[in-house]
């Protein structure tokens, strides 16, 4: 795959997720991505754990879906020595990466204003809970928090008057990742024609607003969430269960177009036109009667069968699919949306990998833009040594900051 950041160099000052993300859809991209972490590394190295994911050092694939393809070196920020090692490796920078809550960018003196005084070259990016003001600005924000629960996605995606949702870790962090590192090709572009950097910032609380547009318009004239599949916004718009108990999600969004079409296809020739369900106003004021009646008719036939109805009519459908039968979704198979990834201990994982792709050329088949795992995630300090030397430091420099501390190195 073509990789358009080729010769852009990001420090990646994060930790968990968005941030790590973020780093990793920039190196996916061809930038080389330099993870900063501490002794003790990120946490984010133990989080597989609560997954039932392997968290070995040599099989860790939770935390190697999001730091694949960086090198990585440990720094202790705390001392003089460590700062200013990073300080050197931000001289050259392209974009400083960082997850870090403000207040403790400020006393490490990574905060905007200092680093863009020094460096103003710097991209400056920053992940963080709820934004720069407001009251909850210096709150601790994970997804969990920041992105489903303040924003209501906890609730309002639920099934109407059941328990809020618990939501599959890190899919707010994903989304938002996403966000910021098209705000940081963004803010490449404004670098590269006028040779300065500037600040860019993304929150999971703006994230899961963003995400939420539709309701968020809605919800001021009349919508209300959470809804239920007994009686939707629209009866056409809504999971059904096939004979043989497969769940499908049907989508038309324009009944008055296809709603006719769809009672033929099911028989129903009696309701061909009736004035309570051939429109779209109609069937939505008839929404949880129509819903019965399909429900009855849906439920006579196999899967099979109503793939073939909605082939017939043209109405957009799919089954309701567990994650786990994703893994062996022949469409993500075959467009390397899902790719196995070996361990360093020899084990293979179905890694998911970013989702934009570039090609120059029109591709011809799937390995035109092929995406690139050229190395596991980093162990801790596992390129110290390599990136000190990038940086001029000599064998002796070298040595003494591992003997004192400054930096660490993996064995």
């Amino acid at each position: 795959m073509f990789q358009p950041l080729k010769g852009v160099k990001v420090i990646d000052l994060t930790y968990f997720i968005a941030g790590p993300g973020t780093a990793k859809i920039l190196a996916d991209w061809g930038a080389d991505v330099i993870k900063v972490e501490p002794s003790f590394g990120d946490p984010g190295r133990s989080t597989g754990a609560t997954m039932s994911t392997p968290t070995e050092p040599d099989c860790n694939p939770f935390y190697t879906a999001y730091n694949a393809n960086k090198r990585g070196i440990s720094l202790n920020l705390k001392s003089a020595e460590g700062t200013a090692i990073l300080d050197k490796m931000l001289e050259t920078a392209d974009v400083f990466l960082t997850s870090y809550r403000t207040g403790a960018l400020k006393r490490l003196g990574l905060d905007y204003k200092s680093l863009s005084e020094k460096h103003p070259h710097i991209v400056w990016a920053q992940i963080n809970g709820f934004g720069d003001f407001g009251p909850a600005k210096d709150n601790a924000g994970f997804d969990t928090v920041a992105f489903w629960a303040r924003s209501g996605a906890m609730i309002d995606i639920t099934e109407k008057d059941t328990s809020p949702v618990n939501p599959l870790i890190g899919f707010g962090d994903a989304t938002t990742s996403c966000s910021l590192s098209g705000g940081i090709a963004a803010a490449l572009y404004q670098k590269a024609k006028t040779g300065k950097g500037c600040k860019v910032m993304v929150s999971l609380f703006a994230q899961a607003i963003w995400s939420e547009s539709a309701g968020m318009v809605s919800t001021q004239y009349g919508d209300e969430y959470p809804k239920t599949r007994l009686n939707p916004g629209s009866p056409v718009m809504d999971t059904f269960r096939s004979s043989d108990n497969k769940w499908f999600y049907m989508s038309i969004l324009e009944p008055d177009r296809y709603n006719d079409a769809l009672m033929k296809e099911l028989g129903r020739d009696d309701l061909v036109g009736d004035p309570r369900y051939c429109t779209a106003a109609a069937s939505k004021a008839h929404s949880a009667e129509m819903v019965e009646i399909l429900s009855a008719e849906f439920g006579k036939h196999t899967m099979d069968e109503i793939r073939g109805m909605f082939a017939r009519a043209d109405i957009a459908y799919d089954c309701v699919q567990h994650i786990k039968e994703v893994l062996d979704d022949p469409q993500a198979l075959e467009n390397l949306y899902l790719v196995p990834v070996k361990n360093n201990d020899g084990t293979v994982t179905k890694q998911p990998m970013t989702p934009i792709r570039f090609a120059l050329s029109e591709p011809t088949c799937i390995e035109d833009i092929a995406p690139t795992v050229d190395r596991q995630a980093p162990k801790i300090g596992e390129h110290t040594v390599e990136v000190l030397k990038e940086y001029g430091y000599t064998d002796d420099q070298i040595a003494g900051f591992l003997d004192s501390g400054v930096v660490t190195a993996f064995k």
